[in-house]
C-alpha cells in the first residue's frame, strides 16, 4: 500500500523537474539526496530510505549562482516505497521558507530550463 497522503491534483504551486542536492538532518542523522522537482511549495527527494510521513527536518538547498544555501524546514507529506513502483522517496512540503530565501528559489524556477 502506498503512504501518499496527498494525491499530485492538491499541490498549491507547479513543480518543475529539477535535480539539484539537498542535504537534510533528522535528529543525529546527516542524510543528502537529490531533489526529483521543485516548487514554492516544496520538493520531492529521490531516496530509498524516505522519512515517515509526518517529519518535520531541516533541510538546506545549494541555488547555483547563491553562495549562502536556503536553509529551512519541511514536513514529509507522503512517500513512495521501492514496493510501491515508481520512484522511491518523498514529498515534502516547506513550512519555515524566509522572504529572501523564498525570492531565490522563485528565482531560481523562474530562470529554469530544461536540458536537453
Amino acid at each position: 500500500m502506498s503512504g501518499r497522503v496527498k494525491s499530485m491534483e492538491q499541490r498549491i504551486a507547479t513543480r518543475i523537474p529539477i535535480r539539484m542536492l539537498v542535504e537534510y538532518e533528522r535528529l543525529d542523522d546527516f542524510l543528502a539526496d537529490y531533489s526529483a522537482n521543485l516548487s514554492l511549495g516544496g520538493m520531492f527527494i529521490q531516496t530509498d530510505k524516505p522519512l515517515d510521513i509526518g517529519t518535520r527536518f531541516k533541510l538546506r538547498l545549494r541555488i547555483p549562482g547563491r553562495t549562502k544555501p536556503v536553509e529551512t524546514f519541511g514536513e514529509v507529506r507522503w512517500v513512495v516505497r521501492k514496493t510501491d513502483g515508481g520512484t522511491p522517496g518523498m514529498g515534502i512540503e516547506f513550512d519555515a521558507l524566509t522572504a529572501t530565501d523564498r525570492k531565490a528559489v522563485e528565482a531560481m524556477l523562474i530562470g529554469w530550463e530544461p536540458t536537453v
